[in-house]
């Protein structure tokens, strides 16, 4: 093959919470729900951030210390190839 059919990049997300110092402790009810809003807020406004015909080829959520890191890998088709 002469070339790749697709082309790819990456768009990342930090997420702090709003409350500086407090750390989220996964097993409380609160803490829990607040994530998933977060990350729902995220995903809501996503195709926004990634216009021109890109689409999520796959994605990661990690949490290091207190910022919680959302990586989506995107792809589009390349329209020419080599």
């Amino acid at each position: 093959m002469a070339g790749h059919l697709y082309e790819y990049k990456v768009l990342v997300e930090y997420i702090n919470p709003e409350e500086s110092g407090r750390y989220p402790h996964f097993a409380r009810l609160e803490d829990q729900e607040g994530f998933t809003r977060t990350i729902n807020d995220v995903f809501s406004h996503l195709p926004d951030s990634v216009p021109g015909g890109w689409e999520v080829n796959s994605h990661n959520i990690a949490i290091s210390r207190n910022t919680l890191i959302l990586t989506v890998l995107l792809r589009k088709p390349v329209t020419k190839i080599a």
